[in-house]
């Protein structure tokens, strides 16, 4: 490079390069998800028919549990109704008594064989299995949001990286940045040639140092601004699903297909443990610059969150019909029936609450739960309710003579 060529190369050194953010591993269930997800790459819903997947393999893979849990209490409602006149004869008769009344009614239940613990433990089991998988899921989504946009930021430097080169001789008029580490600086003649036509060379020299600087940088920044949104609109289709442009965000008009910094920001504090101040966030804004569009759109209307609800409302309502007679005599005052109302009103608020602030991924596995818990209890409960038919039902034994405080109190 001769003399004046030299001369043509800024002393200023500039970063037009952005950092992305830290990543984070995953626990070997997060790994079978992602595993689960990479198998729809390219299809349209990728993330939606990945939990659609993912779900109905775990619940059939605790099936079994689920299966003994429902015949055993739809057994237990079944025996807990041919004990009905027994149990309301004890209602009466330890009106005043809940501690007799009590103890009267395990004695009826031993000597049926009736177990309420029976059931639960497999329930338990379930819930245990839900937890480990909800808390995986939630790191998961997390992990998918700052893969998304580390990729985001690949796309942004590999723009900047096209016209980048450590080589000061080097003679392609293309690279006009010389440096490396998001640090360069301008060799603005060559800049003149890269840019031919498109530049009025004479305007251009006549500007000083830092007026070719913005003329460099708003080029290169456009460029990559430009690279982010062609990378967001041939991988958005992964994401999207319906009326949901983005499936790791919760299905809610609070929330926008392409999050502002603050809701971005979360993601982050939650899978690296961060703040995540002021650190990235201009770097964040100038990958997003050209996404304004997707940051002012809904990112859903609630639908999900009311599905969710609906069914988880449908399935504790379910459920306690087929408990009626345990949740009726369980308890002298018939409190334990209040008890289960309010539980039928509680759970589907609390799964409600979860979908609103989680994704709308975890949306989807929790209708898809529901959904096949629902289907699962209806056949199990009809098929347990014929078995019980045809083989006459069940009998009930007499647990023998009223106690002598039994008696007194008559």
């Amino acid at each position: 490079m001769n003399f004046f060529s030299l001369l043509s190369i800024s002393d200023i050194v500039n970063s037009f390069g952005v950092d992305p953010v830290p990543s984070v591993e995953l626990d070997p269930i997060g790994k079978a998800i992602s595993w689960i997800f990479d198998l729809f790459t390219g299809y349209y819903g990728a993330i939606a028919l990945g939990v659609i997947v993912f779900t109905l393999c775990l619940k059939t893979l605790v099936l079994p549990l689920d299966i003994y849990s429902r015949v055993k209490t739809k057994k237990q409602s079944l025996m807990m109704e041919k004990m009905r006149p027994q149990m309301e004869k004890l209602q009466k008769q330890y009106a005043n008594d809940k501690n007799m009344y009590q103890q009267k009614v395990m004695e009826l239940q031993k000597a049926n064989g009736y177990n309420p613990i029976g059931a639960c433990i497999p329930m338990l089991v379930s819930l245990v299995v839900f937890m480990i998988v909800f808390s995986s899921f939630s790191a998961y989504s997390n992990y998918a949001t700052l893969k998304n946009y580390n990729e985001m930021v690949a796309a942004y430097n590999g723009s900047v990286l096209v016209y980048v080169t450590e080589d000061e001789a080097n003679t392609d008029t293309e690279k006009f940045l010389i440096g490396k580490d998001n640090c360069y600086r301008v060799d603005f003649d060559k800049f003149i040639a890269f840019r031919g036509s498109e530049l009025n060379a004479e305007e251009f020299n006549a500007k000083n140092e830092n007026e070719k600087w913005e003329v460099v940088t708003s080029f290169v920044q456009l460029n990559a601004r430009q690279a982010v949104v062609e990378w967001y609109e041939d991988n958005k289709s992964a994401t999207e699903f319906g009326w949901i442009g983005n499936m790791w965000y919760p299905d809610s008009m609070l929330n926008k297909k392409v999050p502002d910094f603050s809701t971005f920001q979360s993601s982050v504090a939650r899978a690296i443990g961060v703040g995540g101040s002021a650190t990235f966030e201009d770097d964040y804004n100038e990958v997003t610059y050209n996404l304004t569009t997707e940051k002012n759109t809904f990112n859903g209307y609630f639908v999900l969150i009311i599905l969710a609800i609906g069914l988880m409302f449908l399935q504790q309502f379910i459920m306690m019909r087929s408990q009626k007679a345990a949740n009726e005599l369980s308890s002298v005052d018939g409190s334990a029936a209040k008890t289960n109302k309010w539980m039928m009103i509680i759970m589907p608020i609390m799964f409600g609450v979860f979908s609103f602030f989680y994704s709308a991924a975890f949306s989807v596995y929790m209708i898809v739960n529901t959904l096949y818990g629902l289907v699962s209890t209806l056949i199990i409960n009809k098929i347990v309710s014929v078995r019980f038919s045809k083989n006459g039902g069940v009998s009930v034994k007499n647990t023998g003579r009223p106690s002598a405080k039994a008696k007194r109190l008559k």
